[in-house]
């Protein structure tokens, strides 16, 4: 996957969300180690200095650490709040959304004609 120049984000945390995506979905388990800074940045194709940045990012959450010669580890997988949702899971989420209050609109149609109904047969108050 490399990095969307219509995503409008830095390269970099379009990196970091992909990661956390990553580690959130258990691609990556606490423990395991990162694709080198080569690897990611060829396989996302931007450079290793932007990969430098998307690390840092993750390390300052406490998701991954650094370690010098070794590599990149994950330390925990993120809260769901950290996860980011990408421009399609919006859509979806809206389209069902769309379809919930639809479907929630034709319930409250009917149940406003049987109110009306009931109102129409039952005798008005006495005065």
């Amino acid at each position: 996957m490399e990095t969307e120049a219509a995503d409008g984000r830095p390269a970099y945390q379009q990196l970091a969300d992909a990661l956390r995506r990553a580690i959130a979905a258990g691609t990556y388990a606490p423990g395991d180690q990162l694709p080198t800074m080569n690897e990611l940045a060829d396989k996302h194709g931007i450079a290793v200095m932007t990969v430098r940045e998307s690390i840092k990012m993750l390390a300052s959450e406490g998701l991954v650490v650094a370690r010098q010669g070794k590599g990149v580890f994950v330390l925990r997988a993120p809260t769901p709040d950290q996860v980011p949702v990408s421009g399609a899971q919006v859509v979806t989420m809206l389209h069902q959304l769309e379809r919930v209050v639809d479907q929630l609109s034709d319930r409250l149609a009917v149940v406003e004609q049987r109110l009306d109904q009931e109102d129409g047969s039952r005798p008005g108050p006495t005065v």
